[in-house]
């Protein structure tokens, strides 16, 4: 479960950004999670749970926003890569490029 491990590198950002900025406590932390960035984000959110307990991140909310994974194939079709089971819906190849779905990244932190 490397989740953790990203939990605790956001937390270290997020703190290194709240020095910069002078900010004394977080509300909230957003980030998007890509469908094939490998972080699976139940598991994310229940190590963010439990490892913010106690610490500086105690009453900061976790937003996650879900980016589905998209491809565009030669014929120049974009498509969802999960619902259509990674063929293009117009030609049926399955000769893409991978656009979105591959994002991890803190977009917004909100203070209190």
């Amino acid at each position: 479960m490397h989740e953790l491990s990203v939990v605790l590198e956001v937390f270290n950002l997020v703190e290194e950004i709240m020095t910069e900025q002078d900010l004394k406590s977080v509300s909230s932390v957003t980030i998007e999670i890509g469908e094939l960035s490998g972080i699976l984000p139940d598991y994310f959110k229940e190590c963010w749970n439990v490892a913010r307990i106690g610490g500086v991140f105690d009453n900061t909310e976790l937003n996650l926003e879900f980016i589905p994974a998209v491809a565009k194939c030669t014929c120049g079709e974009e498509y969802e890569m999960q619902k259509n089971s990674r063929i293009c819906p117009r030609c049926h190849k399955t000769d893409y490029e991978i656009i979105n779905g591959r994002e991890f990244m803190v977009k917004q932190i909100t203070a209190k």
